[in-house]
């Protein structure tokens, strides 16, 4: 259970703070308009890679749509893997 939840990795008060490589690249879309999680999960997680020190953090809330695929253009996938091209580190 403690592995479904990044927040164990990234936060001092659980057991398994700084046990684990945290990626340095994070790209967090969510809608405002979301009804089956609360609208602080996303930004929680944000504050909390930042917390950590996470290099590249790309967050936004949408407003209007829903939890998942939450983009101002486009869609989920194309801008996610343009997201990850213009990120990448060469490993």
């Amino acid at each position: 259970m403690n592995m479904y939840n990044p927040m164990y990795y990234l936060n001092s008060s659980y057991d398994g703070y700084q046990s684990s490589e945290v990626a340095q690249n994070w790209r967090i879309r969510t809608g405002i308009a979301q009804g089956d999680t609360a609208n602080a999960t996303e930004v929680n997680l944000a504050l909390a890679l930042e917390n950590y020190g996470v290099e590249n953090l790309d967050f936004a809330t949408i407003w209007g749509q829903g939890h998942t695929m939450a983009e101002l253009n486009g869609n989920g996938t194309t801008n996610f893997i343009q997201w990850v091209t213009e990120n990448e580190t060469g490993a």
